[in-house]
């Protein structure tokens, strides 16, 4: 009775370990995050703040505006390469970034004029 008691409980560890072995290594990060900065092409020093940026290709579209540091932050789950748009009512800016690593995170600056 007590090598049987043993038994189960040896059996109940081992479950209980692999599946925390499964679960937490089998996780991988499947993302990329590109950041976007936006500057003027005349004086490259300075940023520009509330600029809508539109990163697009084919069925992928993400759209928003840069904060008040000029940067516009998006998460992209798969390698894409995308075309980028930075405009207002009066500047306006194109670029590509090319996310297609899930090691990295990406970064591009738009000059716009």
């Amino acid at each position: 009775m007590y090598k049987f008691i043993k038994h189960i409980g040896i059996i109940s560890l081992s479950i209980v370990l692999l599946t925390i072995g499964f679960t937490t290594s089998c996780k991988k990060d499947r993302s990329m995050e590109a950041l976007i900065t936006v500057k003027l092409m005349t004086d490259t020093m300075v940023i520009v703040p509330n600029i809508r940026i539109e990163m697009t290709k084919n069925d992928v579209s993400i759209v928003g505006y840069s904060d008040l540091n000029g940067e516009f932050r998006a998460t992209v789950e798969q390698p894409v390469q995308l075309d980028i748009k930075a405009y207002n009512d009066t500047l306006s800016g194109i670029g590509v970034i090319n996310l297609s690593d899930y090691k990295y995170d990406y970064s591009k600056t738009i000059f716009v004029y």
